[in-house]
């Protein structure tokens, strides 16, 4: 909430459990479970993203800085071993989840502010929301863009994800529409056959773009 606080509730009955939890310091933007449910991550205003533990509440850790504007969206791989964040400084970066240390370099290519940014269900992928009226797909691992901007909505996109079989794509959009995208593993590959084709792909390449 805007209030800078993060509330448990039950699904069932409605009540807040606990106490609020308020170490960040400007409105939180977003929050998610970790797939085990023992740990939630937190995206704020204030540029951090936090960790904390579900059962009592506390904050697991220092804060997780590198952003330098407000961060938006944040939420675990699979899993549970990484974080992924979208921020208003047009950047996506990943997390060590137990250490709270950014992996590699930020994910850069948006022109403008980065949304929403989350992982495929086999965590191989993140697929990411921005101002700029694109959906991009990246390489969990090597943090590479993967083929060509998805381009149709006429304003900023504010968020989007992969379905449970991770084959589509839906995105919501301040153009007051939601789209579904359906792209093929052979798209992707004749795109970056064309992107690559001049040169040969690195062994790290070619494992992003899965064409072993």
């Amino acid at each position: 909430s805007v209030d800078r606080t993060i509330r448990f509730w039950d699904a069932e009955t409605g009540l807040q459990i606990g106490k609020p939890l308020d170490e960040h310091y400007s409105d939180v933007n977003s929050v998610s479970f970790s797939p085990d449910g023992k740990r939630i991550v937190s995206a704020s205003r204030d540029m951090t993203v936090r960790i904390w533990d579900t059962e009592t509440g506390r904050q697991i850790g220092p804060p997780l800085k590198g952003h330098t504007n407000y961060v938006k969206s944040v939420s675990f791989s699979p899993d549970g071993k990484r974080i992924v964040s979208a921020s208003l400084d047009k950047t996506i970066r990943l997390w060590d989840a137990e250490t709270g240390q950014q992996i590699g370099q930020p994910l850069e290519g948006h022109t403008e502010a980065v949304y929403s940014a989350s992982f495929s269900p086999d965590g191989k992928r993140i697929v990411s929301a921005s101002g700029d009226m694109t959906i991009r797909l990246w390489g969990a691992e090597t943090g590479l863009q993967i083929g060509k901007p998805l381009k149709g909505h006429t304003q900023g996109v504010c968020a989007a994800s992969f379905s449970p079989d991770g084959k589509q794509i839906v995105s919501a959009s301040a153009d007051k529409t939601v789209h579904i995208w359906d792209y093929s593993l052979q798209d992707l590959i004749d795109q970056t056959r064309e992107r690559f084709k001049n040169r040969r792909l690195t062994p790290e390449e070619r494992r992003q773009y899965y064409l072993e």
